[in-house]
């Protein structure tokens, strides 16, 4: 009973020391005049409030992905039904490598391709030998482009098919070329390897475009267009990036009751990168217009948001707002200002200096 009253007579005494203290600090007044002169000297400065068009926020979280057309699988194409398709000489890529299209990813020994390149250069002198004879002349195209055919299904470039034609070369490996410019993203090519017909030897995937899946509560689903601006922020504290929403899932995942919304972003230079987990906003444009202020044009007096307005040349007075969420640095007001005030934007600290001094 004794630790009980003891400890009701502290919570007295705070709350005597709470009350008196509020008392003895005066509240600041509703306006003060400051001289032109002084205005001019201090930085103050003031912006006219119109209403303007807002955005309702939607916040989430989202992890960055790959976008499936632009990854491709380099792998090893017979023209013929054969389980191993050569063996691998040398490779020129290893993980994480930037790679161009067109550019030599390994070299295979293959029978395949030998073959291909001795019947190219038959078609080629029979193409030659027929020239004068009608009953070939018509055959000898058709067989030499099947043999080109052939050459490019393994991969040959033109200009490698044009110098088998024009030396007679035969070459014995085979150079395997990335199909797209972008990064290495899998390797499972080992010099000495043997190869098999299909092997996957590479993944390679251009991220200069990428997608962020995000999952958004099913209610706020009637807020979301396709469209929309999505925007993420890096933890590099950067101006954050935009990009779009290009995707809003048609099923709800029962068991977290979100849907999957995608965005498609710009990303070069590389900052986004797989596997990422960002947090996520989704800007849906507000019904009507409404009036939007800086967030530092905000101050706490008292315990209440206060902003500062020029109501005359020398005169500014106290006004106590009621904000929602920020967004870009901008407020929406709900009460406290109309449209027409001349709200202070600039330096505001020195304004809220000078009532402080006359309360």
């Amino acid at each position: 009973m004794r630790i009980i009253f003891v400890r009701t007579l502290q919570a007295l005494f705070a709350i005597t020391f709470l009350l008196s203290s509020s008392a003895s600090s005066p509240a600041l007044p509703n306006s003060v005049r400051i001289p032109a002169e002084v205005v001019q000297t201090l930085g103050i400065a003031t912006k006219t409030l119109i209403p303007v068009g807002g955005y309702r926020v939607i916040r989430t979280n989202g992890v960055v992905a790959l976008i499936d057309d632009r990854v491709r699988d380099v792998t090893a194409r017979s023209i013929h039904r054969l389980t191993i398709f050569g063996y691998i000489r040398h490779v020129y890529a290893d993980m994480g490598d930037s790679v161009a299209k067109g550019q030599v990813l390994v070299t295979v020994f293959s029978p395949d391709y030998i073959e291909a390149q001795q019947e190219f250069l038959q078609a080629v002198r029979l193409e030659r030998i027929s020239g004068g004879s009608p009953s070939t002349r018509a055959f000898s195209p058709k067989i030499r482009d099947a043999a080109i055919s052939r050459l490019k299904n393994l991969g040959v470039i033109d200009s490698e098919i044009e110098l088998l034609k024009r030396t007679g070369v035969i070459h014995r490996n085979l150079k395997i070329r990335s199909p797209i410019s972008g990064n290495v993203l899998a390797k499972n090519a080992v010099s000495g390897q043997t190869v098999n017909s299909g092997d996957r030897l590479f993944v390679v995937g251009n991220m200069d475009w990428v997608r962020v899946n995000a999952k958004v509560y099913q209610q706020d689903m009637p807020f979301l267009e396709l469209g929309q601006t999505m925007k993420i922020r890096l933890p590099d504290n950067k101006e954050p990036m935009s990009g779009r929403v290009v995707y809003i899932s048609p099923v709800t995942d029962s068991r977290t009751r979100t849907v999957v919304v995608r965005g498609i972003f710009f990303n070069k230079p590389l900052r986004l990168r797989p596997g990422m987990f960002l947090p996520v906003r989704i800007l849906v444009p507000a019904s009507g217009s409404q009036l939007w202020i800086p967030k530092k044009s905000i101050f706490l007096v008292g315990g209440h948001q206060v902003v500062f307005v020029q109501t005359d040349k020398d005169h500014f007075e106290l006004r106590r707002v009621a904000v929602g969420a920020s967004e870009g640095g901008l407020v929406p007001v709900s009460s406290g200002l109309h449209p027409g005030d001349r709200l202070v934007v600039r330096n505001g600290f020195w304004v809220k200096a000078q009532f402080e001094r006359r309360k």
